[in-house]
């Protein structure tokens, strides 16, 4: 049953995602944001990036490379010759593999891409011994260039296009001018592409002015990801979510809905006999500080569970709950119309009348706890210690000292 739950609400959270490319409330932490870079671009922008990527979008990975720093490292290529990236204008960083048929195709065209540009052209090969790249050029009926630097794969180089430029599939073309990325395109290219690739990487490179959207906010700034949530916050207030993490998932659940506003108007269910729905108007609580306390009943024998929330709820009034059932197999609002005991507060089945946001994240333990300053998510505590953990945790997202708010970080 539990693991029932877990993996629906996993799902949940998966598809429940909002691209939201709205201005940040200035007052809170910026929240998590998945937005397509590309399509927030101007279109001439899009246009200028799409053909020189060989007709595709221009991924977010893509443009997060944009400006990032070439390898600093001297590089050793396949004939013992070594090179300071630092010392050219121009690079281009082909990464491939001896395994890539795509990349196979390439290396049958690099003379025609040699041809179409003065840049120190770099072959680096991920996957691929010196043997087996010599090997693999004889069985290509492919002579090595002469103006080429080959590289077999090296960890160091390795880790900087994994972790670094977070290069993602082979082939990808990288171009650097004056030891910043230009230009990343990914995929097969074919020589009139190559062409384009070189213009808009070294002739005709983009401009950090021209990364912006029709609001005038920088495109590298609209995406946020857990991480860029979590450096927001100051050390302590990181320590103190760590500490609060007994389950190993109160920080992600944190990081990814602090900031987020939470939409009361938006509903769905309906209130009925069947489930339970305390409650059929949600804006009063809209300037609250706010618990969702979740939990699931399999029976009406689970009293206990009963009886410790509302312990949690007893031990502190200065803020407003709702307890929020999680239905699975069993009916948690049969189980709960069925006992002789109640909570000390409204509840709400996720299957009746409740706002939509109450429900679009993913929780692995019960009972866990969602906060929710002034219409705001603040941080989540899952699998409920004690009281006195929950009011620590109350203590850390609501009210005016929540670090939900940038000025406590």
């Amino acid at each position: 049953m539990k693991k029932l739950l877990t993996v629906l609400l996993i799902v949940l959270l998966a598809a429940c995602t909002k691209e939201n490319t709205e201005p940040a409330n200035e007052e809170y932490i910026d929240p998590v944001r998945d937005v397509f870079i590309f399509a927030q671009a101007d279109i001439s922008l899009q246009e200028r990036l799409k053909e020189a990527n060989n007709g595709f979008d221009y991924r977010n990975f893509q443009f997060e490379m944009l400006f990032k720093d070439i390898y600093d490292g001297q590089i050793t290529d396949i004939e013992g010759n070594a090179y300071d990236l630092n010392q050219y204008e121009n690079v281009i960083l082909q990464i491939v593999s001896v395994e890539c048929e795509h990349c196979h195709r390439q290396i049958e065209m690099i003379d025609g891409f040699l041809d179409e540009t003065d840049a120190l052209f770099i072959q680096y090969f991920n996957v691929g011994t010196a043997s087996e790249i010599k090997s693999l050029y004889h069985e290509l009926y492919q002579k090595i260039p002469e103006d080429i630097c080959i590289v077999e794969r090296d960890e160091e180089i390795k880790d900087y296009i994994k972790d670094y430029l977070k290069v993602e599939k082979y082939p990808t073309l990288v171009c650097f001018k004056n030891g910043k990325v230009s230009f990343c395109a990914e995929g097969e290219t074919d020589l009139e592409t190559f062409v384009k690739i070189n213009r808009i990487g070294f002739t005709d490179p983009i401009k950090k002015e021209e990364l912006v959207d029709a609001n005038g906010r920088e495109l590298l700034s609209l995406n946020r990801s857990l991480e860029d949530v979590k450096n927001s916050l100051s050390v302590e207030n990181r320590e103190k979510i760590t500490e609060l993490d007994h389950d190993g998932y109160t920080e992600e659940l944190t990081y990814q809905l602090i900031g987020n506003p939470l939409d009361f108007s938006k509903t769905g269910g309906s209130a009925g006999e069947i489930y339970v729905s305390d409650i059929g108007d949600f804006t009063p609580y809209r300037q609250e500080e706010l618990v969702l306390i979740y939990t699931f009943l399999r029976d009406n024998s689970e009293t206990e569970k009963v009886d410790f929330i509302n312990e949690l709820i007893d031990s502190n009034d200065s803020v407003k709950y709702i307890v929020v059932l999680i239905e699975g197999a069993e009916s948690s609002s049969a189980a709960l119309k069925n006992m002789k005991t109640g909570f000390h507060c409204p509840v709400v089945s996720i299957l009746g009348y409740m706002p939509d946001d109450f429900f679009r994240f993913g929780l692995i333990a019960y009972p866990s706890a969602v906060f929710v300053e002034k219409g705001v998510f603040a941080g989540a505590y899952s699998d409920i210690e004690n009281k006195e953990k929950f009011n620590q945790a109350i203590e850390m997202f609501l009210g005016g000292g929540s670090l939900v708010y940038k000025k406590n970080n």
